[in-house]
């Protein structure tokens, strides 16, 4: 559709009534772009300007991102409640567009308010090696009273591998000794997250 028609239907119904490749006509980017339009908003100015986007576009576009999310989307901050799946997913989503597999820590004081997180481990693109006393060490030594166990999956996809779901009850376990409630691990990914309480598959 020429682009124009585009504009006037944008201007007439607003940018809710367009598919995705109408508005990644509007924006000036090539066909290539349809496979990154559940990123488009993450993208770096380089990224963009592969996609066909101009330079000034392109910055253009980047700073009204980041705008869009500094206000659409606020992550807890310290000394906010971070109990719910979604709420660590928002404060971790940054890590689900990390390159390789990280674990992070939440920390929560008892009334499951947020200290502060901390990453723990850092690995290649499909694994990160924990150990539960890493995991923990800096939960004993902030005296937390909660954590949240999080790693990311940078294929994409949140759901839970077999050597996961190992690693939860592993560390839940950890946790139990050393007298730290593990409330959650939560898996971030690019296309969502898992959370193994939300799943029902936190035993307790």
């Amino acid at each position: 559709m020429a682009k124009n028609l585009v504009r006037e239907r944008l201007l007439m119904d607003g940018p809710r009534a367009l598919s995705d490749a109408e508005l990644l006509t509007m924006l000036g980017a090539g066909g290539a772009a349809s496979r990154a339009v559940p990123e488009l908003a993450w993208l770096t100015v380089a990224e963009l300007r592969r996609l066909g986007v101009g330079e000034a576009r392109a910055a253009a576009l980047a700073a009204a991102f980041e705008l869009g999310r500094r206000g659409a989307w606020a992550p807890p901050k310290r000394g906010e409640r971070c109990l719910d799946p979604g709420r660590v997913y928002e404060l971790m989503r940054p890590l689900a567009h990390a390159p390789v597999e990280e674990f992070h820590v939440v920390l929560l004081d008892v009334r499951g308010r947020l200290i502060r997180t901390e990453r723990v481990a850092q690995g290649s693109v499909s694994q990160c090696p924990v150990s539960p006393r890493d995991t923990l060490r800096v939960a004993v030594r902030e005296g937390a009273h909660g954590i949240v166990f999080v790693h990311n999956h940078p294929s994409g996809d949140a759901s839970p591998s077999p050597d996961d779901a190992d690693l939860t009850e592993r560390l839940r376990a950890a946790s139990d000794l050393v007298g730290i409630l593990a409330r959650d691990h939560v898996i971030v990914a690019s296309g969502g997250y898992f959370s193994f309480v939300e799943a029902g598959r936190w035993r307790r």
